[in-house]
């Protein structure tokens, strides 16, 4: 059923704005994933160092980062007091069961290869430079304190590496709902696998340098992340992008004209002040500010993205001979002064 459920979602990606996108067709993009979760975890511990060695030489750039960056081994080791080898053999053991739900539910990959496969042409097509990436499947530990991890991939010298234990559905035990709210693990299933292996590239592509912005700046500029993935998975759901539930993605759609005229009413657009940046940009269950309630229904969090988002297509409409790198360099100010965004 798993793999039907699956299969049914990638589907949907082919029946939805297809007129939309680019034809691609004439782009290649063979992906293998190669799963280093099951390479990893048939290692002997009673060989410990024979297999590191064999591990190495299979993944020699990725073994080292799953190390540094992906399971903490070596902090296990440091506060514990104890060898490398002793440490990596408590982590392997803790973290079995994990990757034991893994690859019950993701015995087969083919279907995720073959989303990545027609999602990265659209990338190649705007950005025919782009090396095409290795692609890793990965199981670590639950690290709620970064907030990175509620995507479940990552993108790093030209390596894709999924985090496969940020997929196992809503209701898998481990997500902690006091770490991992609703609005989270509602995103922790596998039809999130592709999009946000592309919103890990995407934000490569192009970086969000615009921290220290003003609100509307930092809506636009974050709002053109959702943008170029909007790009590279045209046949997607926005909710995909977003993250917002159903209920939410119809209220913003219809309150559209609302939402805008409430923000530019009662905040100053040009203002750097933290709490109304706050307010409107991050992951949060629902936009304080605005109309919402407790069942997912309502305002949204990080809505100023959302709303960046729709004055980016407003800018786009008006200088259609800009090509998608070109808009994602203009700057925000000047995107917002040329959209003359004023939804009904």
């Amino acid at each position: 059923m798993r793999l039907i459920s699956l299969a049914t979602v990638l589907f949907l990606f082919s029946c939805n704005n297809k007129k939309d996108a680019p034809d691609v067709s004439g782009i290649k993009t063979d992906v293998t994933i190669h799963r280093f979760d099951k390479d990893f975890f048939s290692i002997d511990t009673l060989q410990l160092q024979a297999s590191l060695t064999k591990l190495n030489g299979a993944y020699p750039a990725f073994l080292p980062l799953y190390f540094k960056f992906f399971a903490p081994v070596e902090e296990i080791a440091a506060q514990q007091a104890m060898p490398f080898d002793s440490a990596l053999v408590q982590y392997f053991r803790f973290i079995k069961p994990l990757y034991q739900s893994v690859t019950q539910k993701f015995a087969d990959v083919s279907s995720i290869e073959k989303g990545l496969e027609e999602n990265l042409r659209y990338v190649k097509h705007y950005f025919p430079q782009f090396v095409l990436p290795v692609v890793l499947t990965s199981v670590e530990s639950l690290n709620p304190e970064n907030p990175t991890e509620i995507y479940g991939t990552t993108y790093y010298h030209d390596t894709l590496i999924i985090s496969l234990q940020m997929f196992l559905g809503k209701d898998y035990p481990a997500y902690d709902p006091s770490q991992y709210p609703d609005y989270l693990r509602r995103r922790f299933s596998a039809e999130y696998i592709v999009p946000n292996s592309i919103r890990a590239i995407a934000g490569e592509l192009y970086l969000d340098s615009s921290q220290s912005a003003s609100l509307i700046e930092q809506m636009i500029e974050k709002g053109k992340q959702w943008w170029l993935m909007k790009k590279f998975l045209p046949d997607a759901p926005d909710s995909l992008i977003t993250g917002y539930s159903t209920a939410q993605t119809n209220w913003v759609q219809k309150e559209e004209g609302n939402i805008w005229g409430y923000i530019n009413q009662n905040e100053k657009l040009f203002s750097i002040e933290l709490p109304a940046i706050q307010t409107y940009i991050g992951e949060a269950p629902f936009t304080q500010a605005l109309p919402h309630d407790n069942y997912g229904g309502g305002a949204p969090g990080n809505i100023g993205p959302w709303v960046g988002w729709r004055i980016i297509e407003k800018f786009e409409e008006k200088n259609g001979k800009l090509t998608v790198d070109q808009i994602l360099h203009t700057t925000a100010k000047k995107i917002f002064e040329e959209a003359k965004y004023k939804p009904k």
